[in-house]
């Protein structure tokens, strides 16, 4: 059985990064994910709620995820976030703000990629209550993004979607 704790241990390990987070360039994204998770100390796995998805066929799905750092999205805000967060699928494109977090990098973008320029899923969000809200554009053949890994480093959350548990 896949477990947060399982997935936590895991990343102590670079082959089990490199098989998640690697790539091109001599796995620079997974080593860099490596060693960012290795000298944090506050790091952990959590699940992702899926607020809204979107098909647009062949294999190109996009997602509006919610996550909390203890894995559980208060039911307070679930119907609240889904209904904002279709709305939002609905009026945006939500094809060209998909983003794939296949290593760990600043969750809101921390000014250095794309999605900090995206501020509609920041406003989803709620910090204060520990909710985050992210775009996602699913890898392909993977399935459904479930799993999610995160580090805090210099103040900064750092995510990755983790496909393979």
């Amino acid at each position: 059985m896949t477990t947060r704790a399982s997935i936590a241990a895991k990343l102590d390990d670079f082959a089990f990064q490199k098989v998640n987070f690697g790539g091109f360039l001599m796995n620079k994204r997974a080593k860099n994910s490596h060693a960012l998770w290795t000298r944090a100390s506050e790091k952990g796995v959590t699940e992702l709620t899926i607020l809204a998805s979107r098909d647009f066929g062949e294999g190109n799905v996009y997602d509006v995820a919610a996550f909390t750092l203890d894995g559980n999205v208060p039911e307070h805000l679930l119907s609240e976030l889904r209904t904002e967060a279709d709305r939002l699928a609905d009026r945006i494109n939500l094809r060209e703000h998909g983003y794939v977090y296949t290593c760990l990098e600043p969750w809101d973008g921390g000014g250095s990629i794309w999605i900090s320029k995206k501020p509609e899923f920041r406003a989803l969000s709620r910090p204060d209550e520990g909710v985050y809200v992210i775009p996602i554009q699913r890898l392909s053949g993977l399935g459904e993004p479930r799993w999610l890994a995160w580090a805090r480093d210099a103040g900064q959350l750092n995510i990755a979607v983790v496909y393979k548990p």
